[in-house]
């Protein structure tokens, strides 16, 4: 098992931007690093923010949905619409092969390692997910649910997808499937063609762990024990099984 953790980094890359706490706090995916634990997964973290690139993002901007609102792999636009930075191609260049293009790579190999040693390999995609939707969100104006579980077609199977949701409304939950959000990360040169690498994506909305100034609220490490339960298990179980 591999926990790929995207948005929790802040280190800004030598980057200053015109109310830079204000953009963290809401776009960052707090604490992700320490609220997804398991004892036999690897834990793949991306240490910058993704104001500065989001490895999530499809590195070209004609097939990622979100450049249109100026928030592909690179950012431009705040989460309210308004300037953040001006990316030049060279600068946008520079992020990919520093920071985009290195992560992925290792993204990869830690995929490949599973493959030759276990003969299949689950990512867990890890976020959090603000209350209340952006502008930019197809349920904006909406009341959200506890825990969103992203899919892939290919890559998770329905059986897993109902275990963990079944997992989490036994704890008392509310969880939706592919909404607000959809997908799931696999390496691009597995994408759709290699079908030991399993993948899937868990939200955890923000209300339920922090407070109002960002930081661990009183359910924090409840939350946490809950959640490393439900890795720790899926960690022993071969999830070509739940095909």
């Amino acid at each position: 098992m591999i926990l790929h953790i995207p948005h929790s980094g802040t280190d800004l890359y030598d980057y200053t931007f015109n109310n830079t706490q204000d953009q963290l706090n809401k776009m960052t995916d707090w604490f992700t690093d320490e609220l997804y634990q398991c004892k036999n997964a690897q834990t793949l973290i991306f240490p910058f923010s993704r104001l500065v690139c989001d490895v999530e993002r499809f590195e070209d901007d004609e097939s990622e949905i979100m450049a249109e609102v100026g928030m592909g792999v690179c950012y431009e636009k705040t989460y309210d619409g308004k300037l953040l930075k001006e990316v030049s191609r060279y600068e946008k260049n520079y992020i990919l092969n520093s920071l985009y293009r290195p992560h992925h790579k290792r993204l990869h190999e830690m995929v490949e390692e599973e493959l030759k040693t276990k003969g299949e390999s689950l990512i867990i995609d890890c976020h959090s997910f603000p209350n209340e939707a952006y502008y930019f969100n197809k349920d904006y104006g909406k009341p959200r649910v506890d825990i969103c579980l992203g899919t892939d077609p290919y890559h998770t199977p329905e059986k897993l997808t109902f275990y963990m949701q079944d997992y989490f409304e036994s704890k008392g939950f509310s969880v939706a499937i592919n909404h607000p959000y959809e997908g799931t990360i696999v390496p691009l040169n597995h994408y759709h063609v290699e079908n030991r690498t399993f993948s899937i994506m868990i939200e955890i909305n923000r209300r339920l762990y922090l407070d109002n100034k960002f930081q661990k609220n009183e359910y924090f490490e409840s939350l946490q024990a809950c959640i490393k339960e439900l890795l720790d298990r899926l960690s022993t179980y071969r999830i070509a099984d739940f095909r």
